[in-house]
């Protein structure tokens, strides 16, 4: 082989050996991963709006100094965001001021969440800007000043309230405890009651109030869907405290669950428009808190005999 065809061989494996080299460290992966080992038992999420502390006690998380109940699936959001988040890229420094105003993480603007296990602070992060992708935002991690392009829609979880980190739980029973319920019409004026005793072939149920009449017969799977119907009562919203609301009291009932007594209470909403669907306020026994309930709610508690007889 001729020396001058041998030379460019060589120069063009070392040309090739470049050229991968290059292309392997264009293609470097800058993904960064923060991951928590321990799980947080109190958090504090300071938006622009408003701040939001949030403290397990046993099993469940409450939230401020009147340790209203969390939604555990709201707080569960929350604690998988801040334990796992994928850095894309780092694109700046707080170090600048102006590069700290350009991706929002400057006061009245920014979101802070602190993460506790304890007195030990796990995470801090701060949520700035939105990116082009709605998906991704920017933020800092663990004090750093670092700005990282942050994925997986932390600032849409942590784009939050008090209201939304509240359970829309109102009432959580064992249906099969329900023994007893009365409901209360009190547009109607009148008064209706179902119990059932023991179980299988010694199921026995009992009537009473307006529409029993001698030799009424329920079905008993009408009854007992019905029953078990009052084992869990949500809400959309709650209302706040200092909130005043009018309306007469439209529904009540009680109901009967392993030998404890649980009121339900709800009052009429007024109407702006008489095409407007009716709406109430409820109050129950089991939370010192005023709730919203739908039309659909309270027609289920309105339920009469005729509609469980067979």
């Amino acid at each position: 082989m001729k020396t001058r065809k041998l030379v460019l061989i060589i120069a063009d494996v070392l040309l090739l050996a470049v050229c991968i080299i290059q292309l392997a460290l264009g293609a470097r992966d800058t993904t960064k991963y923060f991951t928590l080992k321990d799980k947080p038992d109190s958090l504090e999420i300071v938006t622009p709006g408003e701040t939001i502390s949030l403290v397990k006690e046993g099993d469940d998380w409450v939230i401020g100094q009147k340790k209203y109940p969390a939604s555990l699936s709201v707080v569960d959001s929350y604690i998988d965001a801040i334990s796992n988040i994928r850095a894309l890229d780092k694109v700046g420094s707080t170090s600048s001021d102006a590069v700290a105003d350009r991706y929002e993480l400057v006061d009245g603007k920014k979101t802070v969440v602190t993460a506790k296990l304890g007195d030990k602070v796990l995470r801090t992060l701060v949520i700035g800007k939105t990116a082009v992708s709605s998906s991704q935002c920017y933020a800092t991690v663990d004090g750093g000043k670092d700005i990282y392009l942050i994925s997986g829609g932390i600032n849409d979880t942590f784009d939050t309230s008090v209201s939304a980190a509240r359970t829309t739980i109102v009432l959580n029973l064992e249906s099969s405890d329900i023994t007893n319920v009365s409901v209360t019409d009190w547009l109607e004026n009148k008064t209706w009651s179902v119990s059932r005793m023991g179980s299988g072939d010694d199921l026995a149920w009992n009537v009473s109030g307006d529409g029993a009449g001698e030799g009424y017969e329920l079905d008993s799977g009408k009854a007992a869907n019905w029953l078990n119907s009052f084992a869990s009562l949500s809400t959309r919203d709650w209302y706040g405290e200092d909130e005043v609301l009018e309306g007469p009291k439209a529904i009540s009932a009680k109901i009967t669950c392993a030998y404890k007594d649980i009121t339900v209470d709800f009052y009429a909403l007024p109407k702006k428009n008489e095409q407007d669907l009716q709406q109430y306020y409820g109050v129950c026994s089991e939370t010192p808190y005023r709730f919203k309930v739908t039309e659909s709610t309270a027609k289920q508690y309105l339920k009469t005999l005729e509609e469980l007889a067979k």
